[in-house]
């Protein structure tokens, strides 16, 4: 059982090439959180250790690396292909900023449940039908947001925005990601 909720480790981040194959691979990692989250909810059958464990993961990931993940694409990335971007892209980043918001509301309630059932998994028994509730509107959103981004706001950056504007982006995107993790180590 443990592989199939156990948090992710081998998909660990390579040398971009630009800021695309940094926020495709943030992606990536967002929809391994959330099966592990939408399976966690059902893993009644798991033991303890793997249901703490799996839990643990999914919190630091929706409370550290996720929030970076937005602002990646609304500090850095909004502002400068809103200037320069076609209507349907406009369109696109309003209705990212609309789903960041309807997905932070979603990970508000998650985060509680998985704090709980980190530090108690016996818990999960009567937490699993709210925490399965939440992961499976979690998924939904996620599958159209994701989808959206990946077909009409990446392929923009590197259609619409100049090289040097890209490497900028790809210098925050990378400095942002070493300040999350300095602070990761210090709490």
């Amino acid at each position: 059982m443990l592989n199939q909720i156990a948090p992710l480790t081998s998909l660990q981040p390579k040398s971009p090439e630009d800021a695309v194959d940094l926020l495709v691979g943030c992606h990536q990692r967002i929809r391994h959180f959330t099966g592990v989250a939408v399976k966690l909810a059902h893993a009644q059958g798991a033991t303890t250790e793997e249901i703490a464990q799996a839990a643990a993961g999914a919190y630091r990931y929706y409370s550290v690396s996720l929030p970076l993940h937005e602002a990646d694409e609304d500090q850095t990335l909004q502002p400068r292909l809103r200037a320069v971007a076609d209507e349907q892209v406009r369109h696109a980043l309003l209705a990212m900023g609309d789903q960041h918001q309807a997905i932070d509301e979603l990970i508000e309630r998650l985060l509680p449940l998985l704090v709980l059932v980190t530090n108690n998994p016996d818990t999960l028994a009567e937490v699993g039908g709210e925490m399965c509730s939440i992961t499976k509107a979690l998924e939904e959103i996620f599958r159209a947001h994701l989808e959206m981004e990946e077909e009409i706001i990446f392929p923009a950056i590197r259609s619409a925005l100049p090289e040097n504007t890209r490497g900028e982006i790809l210098r925050e995107i990378q400095e942002r990601r070493k300040q999350g993790s300095q602070a990761k180590n210090s709490g």
